[in-house]
């Protein structure tokens, strides 16, 4: 018989488990509902290949970006950021943000 510490123990296993997967944001260029962004590869002014991410919510290009660079431990130069949110501001009143990024330093 299975003893109510092991089911408590396989029941928290299984949520921390749930609540990782939902957490991890997308390594791959395209859309991310998990956390409202969108990446894409672009060819940056010195023609190498960089990463534009726009973003809705605070934190969420900085989440993008350490997936995005998961190769290089999440290491990234931001070449460019432009409307980047914080807590408490208008999304309609600031407009869309974006961030450029290049991975490893």
């Amino acid at each position: 018989m299975v003893s109510r510490s092991t089911v408590r123990l396989v029941f928290v296993a299984g949520l921390a488990a749930l609540a990782a997967a939902c957490a991890t944001a997308k390594s791959t260029p395209g859309e991310d509902p998990r956390t409202g962004t969108n990446a894409s590869i672009v060819t940056w002014a010195d023609g190498k290949e960089a990463i534009a991410i726009s973003c809705n919510e605070p934190g969420s290009c900085q989440t993008r970006a350490v997936a995005m660079c998961s190769r290089t431990n999440g290491d990234y130069t931001a070449l460019k950021m432009e409307n980047m949110p914080s807590r408490g501001d208008l999304t309609v009143v600031r407009g869309a943000a974006s961030v450029v990024i290049r991975c490893g330093r």
